[in-house]
Formats: structure tokens, C-alpha cells, sequence
């Protein structure tokens, strides 16, 4: 925040509202209202008379997994109880498969969403269970998933389990049962950013309701003129091997030039 406010851009600390037009984002950390670390991104907003901004906007990250047939409800318990304290929600959703080799026909499976509130909660479940993902993928054929759907839909019966029941729910290690992650690797604010549709170069208004509540952050489709923004440019330049980029233990530099505004 320090830093920030050298360069104008003062974090909204009172209710109210103002309109602002994004320039950057920032995954960052903020203190929830039971002064529990959560993940958050930070916007930078420049108003129309030039004067900057930042408000944090919390939102949790998430990924996606699947299972075996019909043990989705085994696999959510047996995570809530392993990961407890990591995990902060487990729910079950139907998705499309993009990897079916007939996905246009609608047929949808189930997937487990596993929310976290820290980006670092999210890393230490994903590297825990995607060992076990790539074991179990090896063991799938893609090709018996999608006949065993596609005969569930034509007969009429449930079509959002993809894979067949294999191994049952009697595994002890429901690792086992888990065949597939979706999504563990999108940046978190970008991840934030296509789920709320808050993008670079557009007006918004902000609403600030204090630290207990989050930040409402709506676009302004009426306003479509630029601010000015300050702009720095910048450039090296530095010796290198044919074909190669530049490595900074062994190439020099030549000349690094700025601009401002230029």
C-alpha cells in the first residue's frame, strides 16, 4: 500500500461510491472480517479528473475435479475430512466435456468445485491430489466414458456421471476415484476477471461498503471516453547469441532508454 500511494493510487478506506477507469489489477491478501488472511484482488482505477484509486475486491479460488461413476458424494466427504481447514466449500456441478469426442451433443458430467479462500490453499490440495489424477487418467479410456454417455442419453437415463463405475465406492482412498482436474492452473486474476467480467480499459462504478462487506465493481457501458493516463516506456538493449534470448549472466547491456509521455 505504500508503494501504491507514492504513485497516487490511495486504497478506498470510507464508504462511498466513485467511477473509475481500470488500468491495472493485482492478485493480493486481505483480513476478512473474522481477521482470517483471504485472497483478493486489487484494481487501480484513474477517475476523470485524474485523481487514482484501488479498492480490493475478495474472491475465492477454485479449480474443478471429477470422479468415477457415482462416487462424487463419497470423494466430497472424503476431501472435506483430508483437507478441512484448507478446503472452504465442495460443491457438485454439471459441466460440459470439452474432451468427449462428440461434445456438441450436450452430454454433461458432473464436477466437483473445490473453493479455497487463499491462492496458497489452492496450491498445496492441487499438488496433493494431481499425482493421484495423472495415475488414475492413465488407467481411463476416453472412448469407453463417451459410448457409456451417450447410450445413458439415448435410453433416457442420467447423463451427468461420465465415467464407468470401474472401481467402486468401496475404495479406502476415494484418490483413487478421482480421475480428472479442470481449471487448477488459470491465474487468479484472471480467473476473477472472466467470472465477474471486470476488464482493463472500461469504466466502472465502485461501491465501498466497509471491510465487512465486498466491493460492488459494475461496468459503465455509457462511458467510453479515455482519461489521460501517465505513461512510462521502456527499453534494453543487450547483446545476445544468435537465436538466443539474452541471458543475464553472460550479455551486457547497451543502452536502456525511457520515455514519458513521449
Amino acid at each position: 500500500d505504500d508503494m501504491d500511494a507514492r504513485f497516487g493510487f490511495e486504497r478506498m478506506k470510507e464508504p462511498g461510491e466513485k467511477t473509475g477507469w481500470l488500468i491495472n489489477m493485482h492478485p493480493t491478501e486481505i483480513l476478512d472480517e473474522d481477521r482470517r488472511m483471504i485472497s483478493a484482488v486489487d484494481y487501480y482505477f484513474i477517475q476523470e479528473d485524474g485523481s487514482r484509486f484501488k479498492v480490493a475486491l475478495p474472491f475465492k479460488p477454485y479449480f474443478y475435479i471429477a470422479t468415477r461413476k457415482n462416487c462424487e458424494r463419497e470423494v466430497i466427504s472424503y476431501l472435506s475430512k483430508k483437507f478441512q481447514g484448507k478446503v472452504a466449500k465442495l460443491e457438485m456441478l454439471p459441466k460440459e466435456d470439452l474432451d468427449l469426442p462428440n461434445h456438441l451433443v450436450g452430454l454433461k458430467r458432473n464436477y466437483i468445485k473445490l473453493s479455497f479462500n487463499t491462492v496458497d490453499d489452492l496450491i498445496k490440495v492441487k499438488r496433493e491430489i494431481a499425482p493421484a489424477v495423472r495415475k488414475n487418467r492413465e488407467r481411463e479410456q476416453s472412448n469407453d466414458s463417451y459410448t457409456s454417455m451417450l447410450s445413458s442419453a439415448l435410453s433416457g437415463g442420467n447423463v451427468t456421471s461420465a465415467y464407468d463405475d470401474g472401481m467402486s465406492k468401496s475404495i479406502v482412498d476415494q484418490l483413487e476415484n478421482i480421475v480428472d482436474m479442470r481449471e487448477y492452473d488459470v491465474p487468479y486474476h484472471v480467473r476473477l476477471s472472466i467470472d465477474l467480467k471486470i476488464h482493463v480499459a472500461h469504466w466502472y462504478n465502485i461501491r465501498y461498503r466497509g471491510s465487512a462487506f465486498p466491493s460492488e465493481i459494475v461496468r459503465r457501458e455509457d462511458l467510453v471516453e479515455r482519461p489521460d493516463p501517465v505513461v512510462l516506456a521502456f527499453d534494453i538493449e543487450t547483446t545476445k547469441l544468435p537465436l538466443k534470448f539474452p541471458d543475464a549472466e553472460t550479455d551486457q547491456i547497451m543502452m536502456i532508454s525511457y520515455m514519458i509521455d513521449g
